[in-house]
Parts: structure tokens; C-alpha cells; sequence
């Protein structure tokens, strides 16, 4: 009857425990077999991702709209370093307000400087505004070894890529091929991003643009644009009425007529563009976690659309 239905079901199920069980170690087997990569920016975690593939479980420290030099220590963070295999940062010293000492915190050798899961982005990257001296007059957001937004620029991200790629071989030799397979895969992608993204700005070669903090050139240095004004009187200072006026000169007389700014400087950029007849664009600097600039890719779509629907042509 019914009960006995219900016991041969239960000696089924017992039957089948060594089969089930076996699965359950292989599905454990293969997540444990991950490299467990974590990175400073979503960014890099995407870069991570395709270059690994399902050989890697990559995990961002941040979300995509947060400055990274003010980025808060937490407890989470420092979980999540303390596991990694491999650490990946943007470098330039775009972290070193909290990654210094949140490595420290971590005692995790395979990601300190100088361990082999170690990874600095920008090794190799040929850095813009690189400083001479520095003086605390030229404000506190100061990065001596130059200018750490070199994300947006697709020439310095290419080198990034390898830079991981180099670090994933290391960190795990038997994906060795896994890993080179997937940078070409993502160079291929690359290359063909490169050539729509060329063809969209090209009618505005010289054009000229505003923004609020110095974000963009390395796109500028990409594109062949013209930054002629920022709304930040010195790096991190807050801009006076003063300022502002002499960047509305200066976006008359070169005709921008976009404004680029970040969420918390949306009113001020607006203003400013309401009295140089141009367009205020809030834009991320990096990908996020989610949403419509979700990924590497998704991110310079979006911002070499914004920025070619409203460049004005030299």
C-alpha cells in the first residue's frame, strides 16, 4: 500500500546516495578548482572574467560608483582578500588610500606585493601627467606617478589584459592555454570594438570638452579631443564662482559643447552648461556591477556614444 510505497522510495533514495554524492564532490571539485580572483573595480573584474572564463570566480571591491580614493574599509573587504588566490589592482596609485593597508590586514602572502597572485594593472601602461614635484598647493587628489583613469583608453586596457593574463598563467600553470585562448578571444572583441568606437568619434577629431574632475584625458589622448577647461579649481578643491566663470570663457571660445561630470557635481556642471550653451553628461568613469554600464564593453559603448552625440565638430 501507500506505506509500502513510501519505504521502497526511502531504500531508493539510500541506493542512490554513493551516485548522489559523488556528483556533489565533482560539483564541489570544480568550484574549488576556481581561482578566486579579486580585484579593486568591476572593471577588472569583467577583464578577470572573460580572460578566465569558468576557470575563475572573479569579485570586485567595489560597485562602479564609488571614488576610489575614498573607498571605506570593511570588514567584508577584508574576508574576501584573505580567501583570494589573486589580487588585481587598477595601480597608479588610483587605491592607496585602502588597499595598502587592507593587504596588510589581509596576511594573505599569495597577494601581498611581490607574491605570485599579485597583480598591478597598469604595469607597463605609459601614464599621462606624470608629476615632477609635487606642492600642496595643486590640491590633495594627487597621484605622482600620473594620471590612473587609463581604463577608458583601449590601447593601455589591452595591456592591462595581458598584465592578468600573465598573473592567471602564473597563479595557475595547468590553465596556462585556458588563458591565452581567452585573452584572444577578448583582443578579437577588442579590436573590433576599437574600429566602431574609431568610426563614431572620428568626425569629431579636435573637439573640444569640459569636465568636472580630470577623468577623461585618456580618452582625449585616445581621440585626438581637447580638454579645455575643468570645473575642479585644483584636484579634490571645490570650485569658486570665480573659477567657474573663467571655465565658461574658456568653453565659449572653443566651442565644447559637452560638460562631463560625476553624480555629486551633476547641479554645478548643469549650471555651468546653461551659460556656455552646451550639454551637462553625468558619466560613470568605470563599469558597474550591474545595470546598463554592466561590463567593460557596455561601459565605453556607453561612453563613446554620450560622447559622440554631443561633441560639437571642429
Amino acid at each position: 500500500g501507500a506505506t509500502d510505497t513510501a519505504w521502497a522510495g526511502k531504500v531508493m533514495s539510500i541506493r542512490n546516495l554513493p551516485g548522489i554524492f559523488v556528483v556533489l564532490m565533482a560539483v564541489a571539485g570544480t568550484a574549488a578548482a576556481q581561482v578566486r580572483v579579486v580585484t579593486t573595480t568591476p572593471d577588472l573584474a569583467d577583464l578577470v572574467s572573460m580572460i578566465g572564463g569558468d576557470a575563475v570566480k572573479a569579485d570586485s571591491l567595489t560597485a562602479g560608483h564609488e571614488d576610489l580614493h575614498l573607498v571605506r574599509i570593511r570588514p567584508s573587504l577584508l574576508i574576501k582578500l584573505r580567501r583570494a588566490d589573486m589580487f588585481v589592482q587598477l595601480g597608479l596609485d588610483a587605491e592607496h588610500a585602502w588597499i595598502p593597508t587592507l593587504l596588510r590586514s589581509a596576511r594573505n602572502p599569495k597577494i601581498k606585493p611581490g607574491g605570485p597572485g599579485f597583480c598591478n594593472a597598469a604595469a607597463g601602461v605609459k601614464p599621462l601627467q606624470v608629476l615632477r614635484r609635487i606642492s600642496r598647493a595643486d590640491g590633495p587628489d594627487l597621484h605622482p606617478r600620473g594620471n590612473p583613469h587609463y581604463n577608458v583608453d583601449p590601447r593601455r586596457w589591452r595591456t592591462a589584459a595581458r598584465n592578468v593574463t600573465t598573473v592567471l598563467k602564473r597563479v595557475d600553470p595547468d590553465n596556462a592555454q585556458r588563458y591565452a585562448e581567452g585573452l584572444a578571444a577578448f583582443e578579437k572583441r577588442l579590436d573590433e570594438a576599437v574600429a566602431r568606437w574609431a568610426k563614431k568619434l572620428a568626425p569629431f577629431k579636435g573637439a573640444s570638452f569640459v569636465e568636472y574632475h580630470n577623468s577623461w584625458v585618456y580618452l582625449a589622448d585616445a581621440y585626438d579631443l581637447k580638454i579645455v577647461g575643468h570645473l575642479e579649481p585644483k584636484p579634490g578643491l571645490s570650485p569658486t564662482p570665480r573659477h567657474l566663470a573663467d571655465v565658461v570663457n574658456a568653453a565659449r571660445v572653443a566651442n565644447a559643447g559637452l560638460i562631463v561630470s560625476r553624480p555629486q557635481n551633476a547641479d554645478i556642471a548643469r549650471r555651468v552648461a546653461e551659460s556656455c550653451n552646451a550639454r551637462a553628461v553625468v558619466l560613470p568613469t568605470m563599469s558597474s556591477t550591474d545595470g546598463k554600464t554592466k561590463g567593460w564593453f557596455a561601459f565605453m559603448d556607453c561612453v563613446i556614444d554620450t560622447f559622440a552625440e554631443n561633441l560639437i565638430r571642429p
